[in-house]
């Protein structure tokens, strides 16, 4: 198309050139009209040919202003910024999920499941299935570019709690659909990684970049962004939303940053005053969580404590007494909630 459109631009263009304008044609057949003697009645007459002549001139160059917006490629107006990826979907999901198709590049890796910078632009590829019968080789079954939300996006990412290594998680076997996704990122410098992640009947599907993995999952929200194209706001904590979590949890109860504590049994949001609860919890001797709890007695208080960071997702804290280990945090266990309980009581009849 380019080529045919470097041979007719240059010769429209040298028409416009020697076409006549409009006056000079009204001017000319005018004088015409009069040198041969014609009288009023057939110059008035003839003042129907300049007026078409014209609106034909007008045509030409309308004409050639709309031939060269077609040839151009149907293009609208540009914005002046652009987000096209040079990344592309695979044509297929190649392997069980989570797989990319290639390591980071550029960037590191290991430490988060993306870096805490803002990407150039983001990619979203799906591949639907079912979580039964062969994982590998689904079809791509719908991509984007990203418009906006790259700086939520990739906190979002960076912030995703690393899965601690030998911690073997029992899954449900509830069968159904199943899509995974690929989200691919580029930085400046041609650095590029590639985020694999799933929504899948048992949120059981790990999160990766191929070198980093997390239990936590962002499928829901890059299935939001594929249709609207647009990284959508971090959710707020909810005391009904499971398989939260944050980076740093796998070594600390509460990891540091934290700006507000929701406790979801008394519905109370606290903003300030908390930070004996945080040490406290911090404090207890812990092991690698296995997701799970035995009774040793009548159950006793329950207690979700969501901890809230300016951005990425909360730390998540659960309490069952009477339910050994005690508290669990996904990715840490303590025995032992006696010395919390106080603390929380404290706060909950502060103010």
């Amino acid at each position: 198309m380019n080529n045919i459109e470097d041979e007719i631009r240059p010769a429209m263009i040298e028409h416009d050139r020697d076409a006549p304008a409009a006056a000079d044609l009204m001017r000319a057949l005018e004088s015409a009209a009069e040198t041969r003697g014609l009288g009023p009645s057939a110059r008035a007459a003839r003042w129907q040919v300049p007026l078409l002549a014209a609106a034909a001139v007008a045509a030409v160059i309308a004409g050639t202003i709309w031939a060269g917006g077609l040839l151009a490629g149907h293009r609208p107006p540009s914005s002046g910024t652009s987000h096209a990826s040079p990344l592309s979907c695979p044509a297929r999901y190649a392997r069980p999920a989570p797989w990319v198709p290639a390591k980071p590049t550029g960037v590191d890796g290991r430490s988060r499941l993306a870096p805490l910078r803002t990407p150039t632009s983001a990619l979203i590829c799906a591949y639907a299935g079912m979580n039964i019968g062969k994982q590998s080789g689904w079809a791509l079954s719908g991509r984007r570019v990203l418009d906006e939300g790259f700086a939520r996006l990739a906190a979002q990412l960076a912030w995703q709690p690393r899965k601690v290594h030998g911690q073997d998680i029992v899954c449900t076997l509830v069968g159904g659909n199943q899509t995974n996704y690929l989200i691919g990122l580029t930085y400046t410098g041609g650095r590029t990684l590639w985020v694999a992640t799933t929504v899948d009947p048992n949120a059981c599907v790990n999160t990766s970049n191929g070198r980093f993995t997390s239990f936590g999952s962002v499928g829901s929200i890059a299935g939001r962004a594929l249709r609207t194209g647009r990284w959508p706001p971090t959710p707020p904590p909810s005391c009904r939303r499971t398989g939260q979590g944050r980076l740093g949890q796998q070594t600390s109860m509460v990891p540091p940053g934290s700006t507000s504590l929701l406790i979801c049994r008394a519905g109370r949001v606290i903003r300030s005053g908390y930070g004996s609860l945080v040490a406290a919890l911090n404090a207890l001797p812990t092991r690698v969580s296995t997701r799970g709890c035995s009774g040793r007695g009548p159950s006793g208080q329950r207690y979700r404590l969501l901890f809230s960071y300016p951005s990425g997702p909360p730390t998540v804290v659960d309490i069952m007494t009477g339910c050994y280990p005690e508290i669990d945090n996904l990715s840490l266990q303590a025995n032992s909630a006696k010395r919390i309980l106080p603390i929380i009581g404290r706060l909950l009849h502060a103010g």
